[in-house]
């Protein structure tokens, strides 16, 4: 009887080992459901960028609900999200700071060149302390500025003479510049002033004097002759670099005394073109390389107007 109950218990042990007691298939499920938790926060994780703990790392231990290591792998999760944010938000800190400081900076640069352009010295950073307090205080010399200039042009529009807002008009035996100019020394403003009026002098008798060229080439027929024209144009600036030295005559003069400390000097300039034409055609005469030219260009209407003009000047 016992061998027989031994036979009946061998023959169902593979049937009791096959199939498993209602308790591991309850187990095996929250297995599944455990590792399909694991593998979706480990992928968030990824996504952010980081490297998922290991369960050796977080000392895997008990079941689903207190799970140390789905525990560990949220925490860590957490922890990526707030790194990003708090990530996203510094550089987003960083960029706005960036651009306060690239507009602050533009800001201090048009400060700094209207104040130059208002005739003032823009304040040194140094003078002031950090760079918001110094772009207050150029605001702050800006609108100074403005309000003196203002003030100064107000001045300077009832003090201009009348010969120098109307100056003469000038006609082919003379011609007239005008100059302005301040200065802390009366005499510096003067010099300053006939400076201005010579190089606006100078000006005017280039443009006519290249006007009378280019009439006197074309007339000749030797406008694609390269080398007669840079000649002549030596010629012409050689003769202009003289007007500055000697020539002219300072016809009018008024001095006014300015709000802010200071001189300022109007100044008006007569100079007798015939002179300018009488030099120019000495210069083209005695050019070498001009000499096979010469004929050509006295030939012209031109070069005949120039000798015209020239000999109306009467030395002083």
């Amino acid at each position: 009887m016992k061998l027989k109950n031994l036979l009946i218990v061998f023959c169902l042990l593979p049937l009791l080992y096959g199939c498993p007691p209602p308790q591991s298939l309850e187990q095996s499920k929250k297995q599944i459901v455990k590792d399909e938790l694991i593998l979706k926060i480990q992928k968030e994780i990824e996504d952010l960028g980081k490297t998922p703990i290991t369960e050796d790392q977080a000392k895997y231990q008990g079941k689903l609900d207190k799970d140390k290591y789905i525990i560990a792998l949220r925490k860590q999760l957490d922890e990526t999200k707030n790194e990003k944010n708090n990530d996203k938000a510094k550089i987003e800190k960083k960029a706005e700071e960036d651009k306060i400081k690239q507009n602050r900076k533009a800001a201090i640069q048009k400060y700094k060149g209207e104040i130059t352009i208002l005739g003032e010295t823009p304040l040194l950073e140094f003078e002031v302390g950090s760079e918001d307090k110094y772009l207050a205080a150029l605001k702050k010399q800006f609108d100074e500025a403005k309000i003196i200039k203002k003030e100064e042009e107000q001045k300077i529009a009832e003090a201009i003479p009348e010969w120098y807002q109307d100056m003469p008009i000038g006609t082919e035996k003379v011609m007239f510049a005008r100059g302005t100019a301040i200065s802390s020394d009366l005499q510096f403003s003067e010099d300053k002033a006939v400076n201005a009026s010579l190089l606006a002098l100078a000006k005017k008798l280039q443009n006519r004097l290249d006007s009378k060229n280019k009439l006197m080439i074309k007339e000749a027929g030797l406008g694609e002759d390269l080398t007669l024209k840079t000649n002549i144009e030596r010629a012409s600036t050689i003769v202009i670099k003289n007007v500055t030295v000697s020539g002219y005559k300072i016809i009018k003069t008024k001095m006014t005394p300015r709000s802010q400390g200071g001189y300022r000097t109007y100044i008006l300039v007569e100079y007798p073109i015939s002179l300018t034409y009488k030099n120019y055609l000495e210069e083209i005469n005695k050019s070498s390389e001009l000499t096979n030219k010469l004929t050509a260009l006295k030939n012209t209407d031109a070069y005949k107007d120039l000798v015209e003009a020239a000999n109306t000047y009467v030395s002083p």
